[in-house]
């Protein structure tokens, strides 16, 4: 379901593999980066902030995917629920379904 561009904006958190160097963090502006590196595991950067609407929420996706980062997840919080409403695990990086 497609928002309004003119409703209120809601926070997604987008979890990528992978790391954002400063040059690329500068570009997804707007966002919270945070990047966990555990021993042994990949490397996981989770982007969380608020998107205007879809639109926005695509430019951000294709913008890590330009930079070839595998996508993980997505999650929608809506604006009266504490927890997620959404999520979608990618069983194949590259692609989604």
């Amino acid at each position: 379901m497609l928002r309004p561009t003119n409703a209120e904006p809601v926070t997604y958190r987008i979890r990528v593999q992978g790391a954002l160097d400063n040059s690329q963090t500068a570009r997804i502006t707007g966002l919270q980066v945070d990047t966990e590196a555990g021993e042994g595991a990949p490397t996981i950067t989770t982007l969380t902030g608020a998107l205007r609407d879809e639109a926005e929420l695509a430019g951000v996706l294709d913008r890590l995917y330009v930079l070839g980062l595998p996508l993980i997840s997505v999650e929608r919080e809506e604006p009266d629920q504490a927890a997620p409403a959404a999520s979608r695990e990618v069983d194949e990086p590259d692609r989604l379904t």
